[in-house]
């Protein structure tokens, strides 16, 4: 009688710590968080430079609103055309060197106020001929969830 005792006893223990477990471990879907990176632009005014058969150098720059963009020629005469969206406060134009000063910078108006990133795709000539170039993110400075 004591050894079926044991054995009940010793199985109810057994099934009561592997009901436990499966309880514990085994039967609660366990989610895991999801990992968030923030990425972020500082404002501010940018220069790029012209640079012969690349376009510019940085690639890419990121504008919030009031910022200007400066191009310098580096000796090169060069065309920059947003054809769609115009990132700048006032009416479209083209940026081009000054005639009677072809070396010279050449400074955007003050970028727009976007409230959130925007990409403004622009076609740049350099010398007479066209060169694939970046774009002009607008709205830099705010936070993003990649």
């Amino acid at each position: 009688m004591l050894s079926s005792h044991f054995r009940c006893a010793f199985i109810s223990r057994s099934v009561a710590v592997s009901f436990l477990f499966l309880v514990v471990c085994g039967c609660t879907k366990q989610v895991s968080p999801q990992t968030k990176r923030t990425v972020t632009f500082d404002c501010g005014n940018q220069t790029v430079g012209i640079v012969t058969g690349t376009g510019t150098s940085p690639k890419a720059v990121y504008l919030c609103g009031g910022d200007t963009l400066t191009w310098v020629p580096n000796g090169q005469k060069f065309v920059v055309t947003f054809r769609k969206e115009y990132p700048f406060t006032g009416a479209p134009q083209t940026f081009t060197n000054n005639p009677s000063n072809p070396d010279a910078p050449v400074t955007s108006p003050p970028a727009k106020y976007t409230g959130s990133l925007v990409v403004y795709h622009y076609e740049i000539s350099i010398n007479g001929t066209p060169v694939d170039d970046p774009q002009v993110v607008g709205g830099g400075g705010h936070s993003l969830n990649p």
